[in-house]
C-alpha cells in the first residue's frame, strides 16, 4: 500500500519553502541596492577627503574634478580656523555655520537648513565638519524604500504561488469529492482510500461503513417489497377464485354489482403487486433479456391497441399522430413497460373526452415517442418529483399507485434511454417523451 500524504507535512514543506525563497529574494535584492546606494554615498566622502586633505585652498566648485557628477547636497561644509579664530579654509564661504568651542557633535539650525556639526579643537587650530540633516534622512528613507521595494514586489508573487499551492494540495480532497459525487449507489465497493491525504482518512472510512450500512438497509428494503408482493399475490389470486365462484353462484345478479366493485378492487391490487415485484426486479439489477431490433412505431400501436378499452371506458381520443420510421436496439419487455406506463399514465389523468395523442418522430441519431395528452398537466413546483416511487402530482383523487413513472424511469435506464416530461406550449396537458437512439441496420 502506497505511503498516504499528509496535507499538514505538505503544506508546511511548501510554505517553509516559499517563505525561504522570498526571504532570500528579498535579502539579496535589498543587499545589492542598499549598496550600491551606500556605494555612491562612500565614493563622495572619498572625494572630499582627496579635496580637503593638506594644506592647499580647495572647494567642490574650483577643485581640479569640479567636473565630476555628484549631488551637491551631499557636500561636506569644512571649516577650519587657526588659534586666534582666524578663517584657515572654507569649503564653502556661503554657509555661515558658528564656530563651536567644545569638541563633539552637535545640531545646529541656520534658517532653513539644520546641520550635524562635528567640531575638533586642537592647540593650534580648530577643525569643524558639517553636513546637512536632509542628506542623512535622505540616506535613510531610500534605504528603507529599498528595503522594502524587493518584499512589495514578492507579496502579490507570493499570494500566487500560495494560492497554487493551496490548490495543489487540495486537488486530491476536490478529486475525492467528485468521486463521491458522482459514485452510483448500486455500487459495492467502498470509496478507496489509496491517494487520500492522510487526515482525511477515517472521514472517508466512515463515509465507507455509512454506506455499506445504507446499502445494507436499503437490500432489506428491497427484499420486504419482493418478500410481501409474492405473498400478496396468493391470497389475491385465491380472492379472485372465490368472487368467480361467488359470481357463478349469484344467478339471480343480487350481488352483480358488488361482486364487480370487489373485483375492480382486487384488480387494482393485483396490479400494484405486480408493479411493487417489478420495481423489486430492477432495484435487484437483473440481467435484461437479449436486446433485438425494436420498431417505434409497431411497439406504438401495438400499446394503443392494449389500451384502446381503458381509453373508450374513459372517452378518451387516444391515437396515433405521426409514424416516422425508427429502430432501435434493446429489450422489447422494458420498452413496453415504459410505453404501457406513460401512455397509461395520459389516458388516467386525462378527464372524459380529451385526447390522447401519440407520436413517433425521428430526429438525426435519435428517436422521440411523445405522448401529448388534453390533462391538468403537472405543476411546475412538483415536476422535479414526479419519479419519486408512491408521489402523485394533483389531482390527488385520480386513480394510480404513483410508481407508473418510477417503473418507467428504472426500465428506460436499463435501456440507455431518457424520459423527459413538460407542460405543453400550445393549450393546457402534458408532453411525456421517451428519447433512444437509432441503430443503424443494414438494407
Amino acid at each position: 500500500m502506497k505511503r498516504t500524504i499528509s496535507i499538514r507535512r505538505t503544506a508546511f514543506i511548501w510554505l517553509a519553502g516559499l517563505m525561504a525563497t522570498i526571504g532570500v529574494c528579498a535579502a539579496t535584492t535589498s543587499y545589492f541596492l542598499v549598496r550600491n546606494e551606500a556605494s555612491d554615498f562612500l565614493d563622495n566622502q572619498l572625494r572630499q577627503i582627496a579635496l580637503y586633505v593638506g594644506d592647499a585652498r580647495s572647494s567642490p566648485e574650483t577643485g581640479p574634478d569640479s567636473g565630476a557628477p555628484h549631488d551637491p547636497e551631499d557636500d561636506f561644509v569644512i571649516q577650519v580656523w587657526d588659534a586666534a579664530g582666524k578663517p584657515l579654509r572654507l569649503s564653502h564661504p556661503a554657509v555661515a555655520i558658528p564656530q563651536q568651542h567644545e569638541t563633539g557633535f552637535v545640531d545646529i539650525s541656520t534658517g532653513s537648513d539644520n546641520w550635524r556639526v562635528y567640531t575638533l579643537i586642537a592647540p593650534y587650530r580648530t577643525v569643524q565638519v558639517s553636513q546637512d540633516m536632509s542628506v542623512r534622512q535622505e540616506l535613510a528613507t531610500s534605504a528603507a524604500l529599498q528595503a522594502a521595494l524587493p518584499i512589495i514586489v514578492l507579496i502579490p508573487l507570493s499570494l500566487l504561488t500560495l494560492g497554487w499551492i493551496v490548490d495543489r494540495i487540495m486537488a486530491r480532497l476536490n478529486r475525492l469529492a467528485v468521486a463521491v459525487a458522482s459514485r452510483d449507489a448500486r455500487v459495492d465497493d467502498p470509496v478507496p482510500i489509496d491517494e487520500v491525504p492522510a487526515e482525511v482518512v477515517p472521514f472517508v472510512s466512515s463515509i465507507n461503513l455509512l454506506l455499506a450500512r445504507l446499502r445494507a438497509l436499503l437490500e432489506r428494503q428491497r427484499r420486504f417489497i419482493s418478500d410481501a408482493a409474492h405473498e400478496l399475490r396468493t391470497p389475491l389470486s385465491a380472492l379472485q377464485i372465490q368472487i368467480d365462484n361467488l359470481r357463478h353462484d349469484d344467478r339471480d345478479g343480487r350481488f352483480s354489482q358488488r361482486l364487480t366493485e370487489l373485483e375492480a378492487g382486487i384488480g387494482r391490487a393485483t396490479r400494484l403487486v405486480s408493479k411493487l415485484l417489478r420495481l423489486a426486479r430492477y432495484d435487484a439489477h437483473e440481467i435484461a433479456p437479449a436486446p433485438q431490433p425494436i420498431d417505434l412505431v409497431q411497439l406504438a400501436v401495438d400499446t394503443i391497441a392494449r389500451l384502446t378499452p381503458l381509453a373508450e371506458s374513459r372517452r378518451i381520443d387516444l391515437g396515433i399522430t405521426c409514424q416516422d420510421r425508427a429502430i432501435t436496439i434493446g429489450s422489447l419487455a422494458d420498452f413496453e413497460v415504459i410505453l404501457d406506463n406513460l401512455i397509461e399514465n395520459a389516458v388516467r389523468y386525462t378527464p372524459p373526452t380529451g385526447t390522447v395523442d401519440v407520436a413517433v418522430v425521428a430526429a438525426g441519431q435519435e428517436a422521440r415517442i411523445e405522448i401529448r395528452d388534453t390533462g391538468p398537466g403537472i405543476p411546475e413546483e412538483e415536476m422535479p418529483r414526479v419519479f419519486e416511487r408512491f408521489f402523485r402530482a394533483r389531482p390527488q383523487d385520480s386513480e394510480g399507485s404513483g410508481l407508473g413513472l418510477s417503473i418507467a424511469k428504472a426500465a428506460a435506464e436499463r435501456q440507455g434511454a431518457r424520459l423527459a416530461l413538460a407542460m405543453r406550449e400550445d393549450g393546457p396537458g402534458l408532453v411525456a417523451c421517451l428519447i433512444v437512439r437509432m441503430a443503424l441496420l443494414r438494407a
